[in-house]
């Protein structure tokens, strides 16, 4: 019996799709989810095939002590958790993320001799590692105790190795780290096309995701502001919203409805699918990115990318998938959509490699043999 421990299981369709395939597999599974909303109840259910499996959502986290006091978010876990789960039937912990999720299932291992593996994730590196100092000892423990240490991105690997904190076990956690990519919705791996259009200005440039400053929307529109007033004719198609730049990036809309095309959030994947391949490139200069499998979406679509250094995608795949940006600044961005213009026939994008790292049937099995082995 394998348990999950993910704080975010009802944020994002990637756990579900995991767990999902990994159900296919025939493996016994219990999905442990505590959660701040009493609305994400239920959300990315599982009909499960495999006998035993469950997913457990627990309202026990809040927006305020627990984001603040990482100490007390793990005991309030660690104390519910064990009113839930009968640990003498879990034979094996996956921890979805680092601290979270990794301070849990490190000490639960101490006191059931359970052993576990850790995923590292945007948040981890971004917030925990880089900004909660005091939590860095403790963070060392649960990857020295880890039997792996996965990575989503591979950008990542030399972040993690470069950690100061973690340089008494820098030996022990290099043998450790495993990279397994996100996979894409098997809609995506369906449709994969490697037709590209020929190019005409305007341009059709795409974006999906939230209007937030981590996606570094805004510094982008104004990118695309300057190149139509110097350069190029162009445009920006906009898929997606909320987020603390959302009401600004509408003023740039409503300002200039001949630059910018918003479509708000579509959840119809065949809508979307005939957005992206209406464009040209796709563009997100992430300032931070656990992977980003959009990116992956629009290349099989057969679009460019813009993307960022270090981050998501980046260090995946040696040939020229498009441009990165490394500041990510507004001048920035405008030459490097420049070049991706410039350069249009001369981008790569391997579509059997994407179609054969981002399935998730073929990312299930690498993870059942982990967990197998990790229990030898």
């Amino acid at each position: 019996m394998v348990l999950h421990i993910t704080n975010d299981y009802s944020g994002s369709t990637v756990y579900m799709n995991l767990i999902r395939e990994l159900d296919t597999l025939g493996l016994s599974q219990i999905v442990y989810n505590p959660v701040r909303e009493q609305k994400r109840m239920g959300i990315n259910s599982v009909d499960f095939k495999t006998a035993r499996s469950e997913i457990i959502y627990r309202p026990i986290l809040n927006y305020h002590v627990d984001r603040y006091l990482y100490p007390w978010k793990i005991k309030k876990i660690l104390k519910d958790i064990q009113k839930q789960i009968d640990f003498s039937k879990v034979t094996f912990i996956h921890a979805h993320t680092w601290y979270s999720d990794g301070g849990v299932a490190y000490e639960l291992s101490k006191r059931y001799g359970i052993p576990y593996i850790v995923t590292i994730r945007n948040t981890d590196l971004n917030l925990f590692q880089k900004k909660l100092k005091y939590v860095r000892p403790y963070g060392r423990k649960i990857l020295e105790q880890a039997q792996k240490v996965i990575l989503i991105s591979a950008a990542y690997k030399e972040r993690i190795l470069a950690q100061n904190s973690l340089k008494p076990i820098l030996s022990q956690l290099e043998e450790k780290i495993e990279i397994i990519p996100n996979g894409v919705d098997p809609f995506w791996i369906k449709n994969a096309t490697e037709q590209r259009k020929v190019i005409k200005e305007p341009v059709k440039i795409l974006y999906i995701g939230k209007f937030d400053s981590g996606k570094n929307i805004l510094n982008l529109v104004k990118a695309i502001c300057s190149l139509n007033n110097e350069r190029i004719q162009c445009s920006l198609d906009l898929v997606g919203g909320g987020g603390q730049d959302e009401e600004e990036i509408m003023l740039y809309v409503h300002r200039y409805p001949e630059i910018f095309v918003y479509h708000g959030k579509i959840y119809d994947k065949t809508k979307l699918m005939k957005v992206m391949r209406s464009c040209d490139f796709f563009a997100m200069p992430s300032r931070n990115e656990t992977f980003g499998l959009v990116y992956v979406e629009a290349m099989l679509q057969g679009l460019p990318i813009l993307y960022t250094t270090g981050e998501g995608i980046d260090g995946f795949y040696t040939e020229t998938i498009g441009e990165k940006v490394s500041t990510g600044s507004v001048e920035e961005i405008e030459e490097k959509l420049l070049t991706l213009i410039d350069n249009y026939n001369s981008y790569i994008i391997p579509t059997n490699d994407l179609l054969e790292n981002h399935n998730w049937a073929n990312i299930a099995a690498i993870y059942k043999r982990i967990y197998e082995e990790s229990v030898k």
